[in-house]
């Protein structure tokens, strides 16, 4: 998360969608101190992965215009963005990697998909772990309010990321270096007919807005 009070900014690190160029393009702009959520306090509010509608409670709670700043974030493929949470969850879950060295299973990735949702508990963990709740956040349950209205200015796509961000930045006086293009992942080999539906089906909205030139195979698109 990047906040600048000079520039009347802020980036929201919407998880594993490749947030990590835009915060370090924009890290030397940022002027509130953002500390891991179980730090915390009434001083420092302001967490890695906080949700827009989280920040604003802060904003207003201390009087600052929110809607006075440009409140950027980044999305991603969901298909791809949630074979990405998947990966790193198998990485980071202490529980699912002692159970590994036991010889004993894991949620697979289709088990795990199914058990998720796009809000509220999103994709579960700890509290503290709030890219794994965030991580399968939809658009809308990421970017809006609880009456739907939203909550950034700018949404910016990873795999378009340069070219998002071009206008954006230089509005704010800053130039647009090489931004990371999306990492590669083979994200098609984790998906069969019944988990590529439920992602079509859950994503339906953003996919047609935001990923327009998505195709499916028919028989999956009848089914969502």
């Amino acid at each position: 998360m990047i906040i600048s009070h000079t520039r009347r900014l802020i980036v929201f690190s919407n998880p594993k969608t490749g947030s990590e160029s835009l915060r370090a393009l924009l890290s030397p702009v940022a002027e509130e101190v953002v500390v891991p959520w179980r730090q915390t306090c009434g001083l420092y509010p302001f967490y890695p992965h906080m949700p827009p509608r989280e920040a604003k409670r802060v904003f207003d709670a201390r009087g600052w215009e929110f809607a006075g700043y440009t409140r950027i974030t980044t999305i991603r493929n969901p298909y791809a963005r949630l074979v990405s949470l998947y990966r790193m969850i198998q990485r980071a879950d202490g529980v699912w990697r002692m159970r590994q060295r036991a010889g004993l299973p894991v949620p697979g990735f289709a088990e795990w998909l199914r058990s998720t949702q796009t809000d509220g508990p999103g994709g579960g963990g700890r509290r503290h772990q709030r890219w794994r709740r965030f991580g399968t956040y939809s658009v809308a349950a990421w970017t809006r309010d609880a009456g739907g209205r939203p909550l950034v200015s700018h949404i910016l796509r990873l795999e378009h990321l340069a070219e998002d961000a071009a206008s954006v930045l230089q509005d704010i006086g800053r130039g647009v270096p090489h931004l990371n293009a999306a990492p590669r992942i083979d994200w098609q080999d984790w998906y069969d007919a019944e988990t590529t539906a439920l992602v079509a089906l859950r994503y339906r909205d953003e996919l047609c807005k935001f990923y327009p030139d998505f195709s499916l195979d028919p028989a999956i698109a009848r089914a969502a």
